[in-house]
């Protein structure tokens, strides 16, 4: 299942995701994404165990990267369509499950719009790179 595997594309892809979260959830929606969260959850985020919950999200970033390289093999992407196929994967998994915490849990749509729109763009850059380094690093 992981043979052929680019690992210097996925820790390309972690890097430039964790990256992205930084910017997006910190200088770019980091206010209004703290306010939704006060308006859904009726307190600030919990900060306190900010070094778990950055190592919690490098390791899913990890695993999501892993299963875009693993669906990209097994449909045996190797162009920019991949962009195409990372955006499905988004539509069809990751927004289907994250628009559970707006139907079901009551979170309020501009937290939900925040957090899908981050996944987006994650999918995105990651298919974009995915696309354009070869499926696997050749050994020397």
């Amino acid at each position: 299942m992981f043979k052929n595997i680019n690992w210097i594309a996925i820790l390309i892809c972690v890097v430039l995701l964790e990256a992205l979260g930084f910017l997006w959830y910190g200088p770019v929606l980091g206010e209004a994404w703290s306010a939704a969260y006060r308006d859904s959850i009726g307190r600030d985020p919990d900060m306190s165990n900010i070094v778990v919950a950055q190592s919690l999200g490098v390791v899913n970033t990890l695993i999501l990267v892993i299963g875009l390289t693993w669906v990209f093999a097994r449909m045996g992407v190797n162009s920019l369509a991949g962009i195409g196929t990372a955006v499905a994967v988004w539509f069809f998994f990751n927004f289907t499950t994250m628009a559970i915490e707006y139907i079901y849990m009551g979170l309020a749509p501009n937290l939900v719009l925040i957090n899908m729109g981050y996944q987006l763009v994650a999918y995105l850059v990651a298919g974009a790179v995915l696309s354009l380094m070869p499926r696997h690093a050749r050994s020397a």
